[in-house]
């Protein structure tokens, strides 16, 4: 059944796989519900560049996380369309730009 581009991007609140936050490890339980959605849903990570880690719990010393929690997220018909990439361009912010 063919279906129409879609993208969906934003601050999900959460990380997707473990690597993506350093400080305190992510845990199987808390990245499989973001998993789950993105498989039913059918949605593939946009390649991205600027900003690995686009969170930060602000805190000092080992106390400090860093996670990517924001995400631009295209299904099969989006990722046709070509050359396209997220940039993600302040800590925090939660600016990005396609490209």
């Amino acid at each position: 059944m063919p279906s129409n581009p879609w993208v969906l991007c934003g601050d999900f609140n959460n990380v997707l796989h473990s690597e993506d936050r350093m400080g305190t490890p992510a845990t199987a339980a808390e990245t499989q519900g973001f998993q789950n959605l993105i498989d039913v849903l059918q949605f593939t990570p946009l390649r991205s560049k600027g900003l690995e880690f686009t969170w930060s719990n602000k805190q000092e010393g080992s106390n400090r996380v860093y996670g990517k929690i924001d995400w631009a997220l295209g299904n099969y018909e989006w990722i046709q369309i070509g050359h396209v990439e997220a940039e993600f361009l302040n800590l925090n912010t939660h600016l990005f730009y396609f490209n």
